[in-house]
């Protein structure tokens, strides 16, 4: 078996604090996706595809994308098929959008890990591939059926990862006997990390679709409660003082009382609706309560402000969540008080067994905040110290200052 001679690995965590995204990491990142194109020498039809691969981003369905990238891979890799391995618990992934195939084995083949040349990229978290894989002694006989029945000989796979994640292994398999090299992992790799991009995007909008759904659910429940809470009780109201009133026949005064519970019944069926709506769920209870701080502060101060939700996030108790948007609302009105910012960006994203919220602005700096921040600093700290939290401020490229709360989950 072999290997790539040069794996990328992710770097490990060194610091407690996280800095936001900024200008001069997006130029980096930039350079390094340029370093690798010509460092696999990718034809100039790659190139030709930027633009069809951000139509199919700006679909915003992770699926979709990675199926298009999928079909891409024989093109722009040099290989005869492609199939892509999707997790499917945690020490398998099941064999999807195969590409150029012959039968149909491989869409749906559930690989163990550590079996076949998957379930090794599985383990590893590196790229492999092998020149023969019917003949090659270090792949497990589990899949050779099929393999063999879809006359395939060299295979490479890769991991599709991101931040350490596993999200799956791209394949690629040629029906003749050939050495792969490190250019071919290196295009294979470069299309997991897109499809890895893809996943990781439609997840971030499908989570700001649902924050907007319970956003509107909430706005709706307050419009409800507003207008047909208030003439329900107005209602009510008319029907006890028409009660009240004397020398009413028996059968009226039965009629209006029947009347009045109807009245009561109804008003107890719109609080307990309105309290169904305007109850999010954990998974994005959180995201609801910052984006209501955003825009406070931003309706207060006129200082352009956004929220942005970098990762999937677990659900939350409602003690750390309470933490984390209080925070998020200290730090803002630390902003508006000290740091003259033109913007503001609040972030939030899992970490380290837990969720993290960073507050950035573009203002004065680090120094003038510490001079003048008060207690809000410290009723951070406390707060966030009794669920078990901490909190960090630093510098950011912008010469502002970052605040960044964390809780465990």
């Amino acid at each position: 078996m072999r290997t790539a001679a040069a794996v990328r690995q992710p770097r490990a965590v060194e610091s407690e604090f996280h800095p936001p995204f900024s200008a001069a990491a997006f130029g980096s990142t930039m350079r390094d996706v340029e370093h690798v194109r010509r460092a696999t020498g990718l034809s100039d039809v790659l190139l030709s595809l930027e633009q069809e691969y951000v139509d199919t981003i700006a679909l915003l369905d992770g699926s979709a994308a990675c199926q298009r990238i999928v079909a891409e891979v024989p093109e722009l890799v040099g290989v005869d098929m492609a199939f892509l391995g999707e997790p499917h618990d945690a020490d398998q992934i099941v064999l999807n959008h195969p590409v150029n195939t012959v039968t149909d084995q491989v869409a749906g083949l559930v690989i163990p890990q550590g079996t076949g040349l998957g379930g090794r990229v599985l383990a590893t978290g590196r790229p492999l591939w092998v020149s023969n894989y019917l003949t090659s002694p270090d792949i497990t006989d589990h899949f050779k059926p099929q393999v063999a029945a879809e006359r395939v000989m060299a295979m490479i796979a890769v991991p599709v990862g991101h931040n350490g994640k596993l999200r799956g292994v791209l394949y690629g398999a040629n029906r003749y006997e050939i050495d792969f090299g490190d250019r071919t992992a290196l295009a294979l790799e470069r299309l997991a990390t897109r499809m890895a991009a893809a996943e990781v995007v439609a997840e971030r909008a499908r989570h700001a679709a649902e924050v907007a759904v319970y956003e509107e659910r909430r706005r709706l429940a307050l419009e409800l409660h507003d207008s047909v809470g208030a003439m329900l009780f107005t209602l009510r109201s008319g029907i006890q003082r028409l009660g009240d009133e004397p020398d009413l026949h028996t059968d009226v005064r039965a009629r209006i009382g029947a009347l009045e519970a109807q009245a009561s019944d109804a008003a107890d069926a719109l609080r307990g609706s309105l309290r169904v709506l305007n109850t999010p769920p954990e998974q994005v209870a959180l995201g609801v309560a910052l984006r209501e701080h955003v825009r406070a502060f931003a309706d207060r101060t006129g200082v352009i402000a956004r929220t942005i939700v970098l990762t999937e996030l677990p659900a939350i108790p409602r003690a750390p969540m309470r933490a984390l948007a209080d925070a998020t609302r200290e730090a803002l009105l630390n902003v508006e008080k000290h740091a003259c910012a033109r913007s503001v960006v609040v972030s939030v994203f899992s970490l380290r067994d837990g969720v993290a919220v960073t507050v950035s602005d573009d203002g004065v700096g680090l120094r003038h905040a510490f001079e003048h921040s008060g207690m809000g600093l410290e009723s951070i700290c406390e707060q966030l110290a009794r669920v078990g939290g901490t909190v960090a401020v630093g510098t950011n490229d912008d010469g502002g200052v970052t605040t960044q709360a964390w809780v465990p989950v």
